[in-house]
């Protein structure tokens, strides 16, 4: 077991709002931080100890960043895992590189799933010129997703016909790709759980999540599922976690039809939707994140309030110079993060906010009264 003592670092490859959650519970856990980032003003390197301002490919940098820290990890997956390989190798990456690298290709994340028993929506993988494979498509709607870098919403093509799903992959023909069929779900949901390195696990039950032009808007706890449903996506998530030997938070998304569950995607780190947990629970997912890597003892998950986590994005700025936080605020049991992002944009997460409520619904109709209070009168 590796293990992190006061005083020492944890590196974060990664500067942004997660990696600053990140670095929030170390610092409060006597742990000193480093963050490899291009950008000096990322949210984390606002707050680290230490920076190192360079390419996540860098392999120097990442060198230097692994002999700095005791442990490393990540908060997002668009890093090299074989830059990541020597770290590794020394039992100091957490988690592992196969999870990274499975996370990071949509075609190797669905392979995956179906080798562990776990059921997806149909899909067809698409690689270079293959005849016509849209005639091997059972029926429309689907969606063309890039095997490779797409998040939240990018990378993504919904087609209607064949004709539709033929200009795609034409106009992708370089690139490797998932045709996958549209889901008429009921609900999206996401398991976030964290394992600690002696194999511990422990999760935050389910959490729903609604999104709004492929973007998380609202995240809801607990979720209101029949216990079936509860049951059948907690131990697919488990099953994950244990296979693929996770250390630190991961998070795994479903849709549910019914009292059935379909394994969307997952991501080996902190999740969005796992935001409302800082206050929800007695230990939220980034400080079970930041145990778990430093071979700490995972804390308990119980869930203190019902809670709705609303994301605000750079177009709230955009509407309004200065949003109207002393108004959202006035909403009871509102709480406000915000990531210190220096320009917002449209669609980019500037912060979120959570508010609590004795129960899921009257979290979510104050959560929403309290962003449209942002840019209200």
């Amino acid at each position: 077991m590796t293990t992190v003592r006061p005083g020492e670092y944890i590196g974060i490859i990664g500067g942004g709002q997660l990696g600053r959650m990140m670095a929030d519970e170390a610092h409060d856990l006597g742990f000193k931080v480093v963050v490899l980032d291009p950008d000096e003003n990322a949210p984390l390197c606002q707050v680290a100890d230490a920076r190192i301002i360079a390419d996540y490919g860098d392999q120097a940098a990442v060198a230097k960043l692994a002999q700095m820290a005791k442990v490393v990890t990540y908060e997002f997956e668009n890093v090299d895992a074989a830059v990541l390989a020597a770290c590794e190798a020394e039992r100091r990456l957490f988690p592992n590189t196969r999870l990274l690298s499975i996370s990071q290709d949509r075609i190797q994340e669905k392979a995956t799933f179906r080798a562990l028993g776990l059921r997806t929506a149909d899909y067809l993988a698409v690689t270079g010129v293959q005849g016509e494979p849209w005639t091997q498509v059972a029926r429309f709607p689907v969606i063309v997703k890039t095997a490779r870098g797409g998040y939240d919403g990018h990378g993504q093509r919904i087609c209607g016909s064949a004709q539709e799903l033929q200009g795609v992959l034409e106009e992708w023909r370089d690139i490797p790709v998932v045709v996958e069929q549209v889901v008429p779900f009921d609900k999206e949901v996401s398991v976030v759980l964290s394992r600690d390195q002696g194999g511990q696990i422990v999760d935050f039950g389910l959490i729903e999540n609604h999104h709004r032009n492929g973007i998380l808007d609202f995240s809801i706890s607990p979720a209101p599922v029949a216990p079936i449903v509860r049951e059948r996506a907690t131990s697919y998530a488990y099953r994950l976690a244990i296979e693929l030997d996770l250390v630190g938070t991961m998070a795994v998304e479903f849709f549910v039809i019914g009292d059935d569950v379909l394994v969307n995607e997952m991501a080996p780190r902190p999740h969005n939707s796992g935001h409302l947990t800082i206050e929800a629970f007695e230990y939220s997912q980034f400080a079970q994140h930041i145990r778990a890597v430093a071979g700490l003892p995972l804390g308990q998950t119980r869930q203190l309030s019902a809670a709705a986590m609303a994301n605000l994005l750079g177009d709230i700025w955009t509407a309004s110079d200065q949003p109207n936080f002393s108004a959202a605020l006035a909403i009871p049991s509102t709480h406000l993060h915000l990531y210190g992002k220096v320009t917002p944009r449209p669609a980019r997460k500037m912060g979120h906010l959570t508010v609590l409520a004795d129960s899921p619904n009257t979290a979510l109709r104050r959560a929403d009264q309290a962003r449209r209070a942002l840019t209200g009168p």
